[in-house]
């Protein structure tokens, strides 16, 4: 059975973002589409791009085929899968999302919606498959904040190099900014307990700024995460 039979209403909301693995979701997306008869299949007017990182350059291709006429009179339908979109590339999918030509359907299948604009989420619908690995993350970010400081940097180098080590590595800006998401939410626990706390406050700061340095296209995961390191 198809995993999406079940998650779809009978008529296409114009944008959706789906949470899920970016080497399976789009397949089987496809796989519903065509079987509920909303595209045809090898259809002209269907794209589906898989990405290890979404950039600027390929979001100018999307801006572009989103730009034309159709070939044929059926739906137009654009999946994107990606582990990590840059704010730029974002930027550039938000005004095709606030904007969308007639009869055109976007789905973005990303690992994790809360690494996308809030701006972007507010116009979409959620989709959630549930893979697990967010708390996997959640382990690893608890494991982090109770470790010693030279665990914490030594923990760094193995993140880095279990994601690879390349710095424009889609998969590897993923797990950082996921990693970040759950330590600020472990110290915004702590944070509500004592809103006193400049120390807590100042992480929470740090925190913030480090997740907006991974979304810039030459923001240095591994100095993001050892800078962080040395705050906690």
């Amino acid at each position: 059975m198809n995993i999406f039979n079940e998650l779809f209403p009978k008529e296409l909301y114009h944008s959706y973002v789906i949470e899920g693995d970016k080497e399976t979701a789009p397949n089987e997306l496809l796989k519903y589409l065509e079987e509920s008869g909303h595209i045809e299949s090898n259809s002209p007017d269907v794209i589906c791009q898989v990405y290890e990182s979404f950039t600027m350059d390929d979001s100018r291709e999307i801006k572009d085929w989103h730009s034309k006429l159709g070939v044929t009179e059926g739906k137009r339908v654009c999946i994107i899968a990606s582990n990590f979109i840059n704010r730029e590339a974002e930027q550039t999918l938000l005004k095709i999302i606030e904007e969308p030509a007639e009869n055109t359907h976007f789905f973005l299948v990303v690992p994790d919606a809360s690494v996308l604009l809030d701006t972007i989420i507010s116009r979409t619908h959620i989709i959630k498959i549930d893979s697990g690995n967010n708390k996997d993350i959640q382990k690893e970010a608890l494991s982090f904040v109770a470790s010693s400081l030279k665990d914490r940097i030594d923990k760094v180098a193995e993140i880095i190099k279990d994601n690879k080590s390349e710095e424009n590595s889609g998969q590897l800006r993923y797990y950082a900014t996921s990693f970040i998401n759950e330590l600020e939410n472990i110290f915004y626990q702590k944070f509500k307990k004592d809103r006193k706390d400049e120390k807590l406050k100042f992480i929470l700061e740090e925190l913030q700024k480090s997740r907006g340095y991974l979304s810039t296209q030459g923001g240095s995961v591994k100095m993001v995460l050892e800078h962080l390191a040395l705050v906690i």
